[in-house]
């Protein structure tokens, strides 16, 4: 029995030599690449992009323009029907219908009109989304394909879009918001 024992500690002291790992501190995971410096983050004010980036401005003034522009035209649609409406209830008010069926079938015109109206509303709005939808792609292509341009020489391992609240503190030292927006503008204009 006592062989026995003195195997089976023998066998222990075998498998937990075989065991022994690098401590922690030299272990490097395999999957997380060195940096190859150290790393300097820089963030962009994105408020300030919506008001002194040009592509923004022209952009945000042609959409309300398509707005107002579809706005008039509802109202005046709206305007209409309520036009049709008013003059209906006065027709069924002083009895001027010659019958039954001249009534349905204005009523049936003003149902139809109503209808139209609001398929024209779904219409514009989904013209308004799908051009506002436009807009924020072209306007994130076009931040992207800068930041790239920008930040080709590397000096830059992370930039961040800052939007209200969202980054807590940030020293104002890593702030690259005016040098974005002046060279997009640049970019912009040329292209204009």
């Amino acid at each position: 029995m006592k062989q026995k024992i003195f195997l089976f500690s023998l066998l222990l002291l075998a498998v937990t030599a075989c065991n022994k790992k690098e401590p922690a501190e030299n272990v490097k995971p395999k999957a997380v690449p060195e940096a190859k410096s150290q790393g300097i983050i820089a963030y962009v004010e994105i408020d300030s992009l919506a008001t002194a980036y040009t592509y923004c401005i022209d952009g945000q003034k042609e959409l309300q323009a398509k707005q107002q522009s579809y706005r008039s035209q509802l109202d005046a649609k709206a305007n209409s029907l309520q036009n049709a409406v008013a003059s209906f209830q006065k027709k069924m008010q002083k009895g001027t219908f010659s019958s039954q069926s001249e009534a349905e079938n204005e009523q049936k015109k003003i149902q139809r009109q109503q209808q139209q109206l609001q398929q024209f509303q779904e219409k514009i709005e989904g013209e308004m989304a799908s051009a506002a939808e436009q807009y924020q792609k072209v306007l994130r292509d076009s931040l992207a394909s800068f930041i790239k341009d920008f930040n080709k020489d590397g000096r830059y391992s992370m930039i961040l879009s800052k939007s209200g609240d969202n980054i807590l503190y940030a020293d104002k030292s890593l702030d690259i918001t005016k040098a974005v927006i002046d060279g997009l503008n640049k970019r912009y204009n040329k292209k204009k």
